[in-house]
């Protein structure tokens, strides 16, 4: 027995970019529709004297590989977000019309209902339990500081919400209820406030 060659998924018009992309979506849709008719795709190709493992390793090594990395990072990530090469907040600015763009394409394509219609539930609850309430504990403590500068920036606006509508008349059900509607016209103008 020889090395065994890759098996292909056909020919793709490569001519430009934009045909590419044409045939290569078109591609996807079979591979999506008819999954079985690609399995050779992820499959080892058993050869002599070698054997060709698949292209792209599956899924269980790819997350072991990705988590595992990753976990050995954590004090490379430490480091470098603490010197970052420039001011995140300037830059985060400057990109503001690239965010615009992006959140615009995201919205005509309805991306945001598309990837929660692929939320796993049982994934998202096993997640919650890996990271346990000792790991939601330590990242609000972690932003106490955090929530004192909001409460610092809220209180005396909040403050003088509650005086305006303190000075409300409550008598009948019709005042009670301009009350419940002046807090809530309130905060959000204290949100606006907040966001300049």
């Amino acid at each position: 027995m020889a090395i065994p060659k890759r098996k292909k998924v056909g020919e793709l018009d490569t001519s430009s970019l934009n045909a590419f992309q044409k045939a290569f979506s078109k591609l996807l849709d079979d591979v999506t529709a008819n999954p079985d008719k690609y399995n050779f795709l992820t499959e080892t190709q058993v050869g002599n004297p070698i054997s060709l493992g698949p292209r792209v390793i599956p899924p269980d090594e790819w997350a072991a590989k990705q988590t595992s990395r990753a976990s050995a990072a954590a004090a490379d990530w430490e480091k470098n977000v603490s010197r970052p090469r420039k001011n995140p907040i300037e830059a985060a600015i400057a990109a503001d019309a690239k965010r615009k763009d992006r959140l615009n394409e995201a919205e005509k394509q309805d991306k945001w209902k598309k990837k929660m219609a692929k939320v796993n539930l049982d994934e998202m609850y096993q997640t919650i339990k890996n990271v346990g309430a000792s790991g939601y504990s330590a990242g609000i403590s972690a932003r106490a500081h955090k929530v004192e500068r909001v409460a610092k920036e809220l209180q005396p606006m909040v403050a003088a919400l509650a005086a305006s509508i303190d000075s409300m008349p409550q008598a009948t059900d019709t005042d009670r209820e301009k009350r419940l509607l002046a807090a809530r016209r309130g905060m959000i103008e204290i949100g606006k406030k907040r966001t300049g």
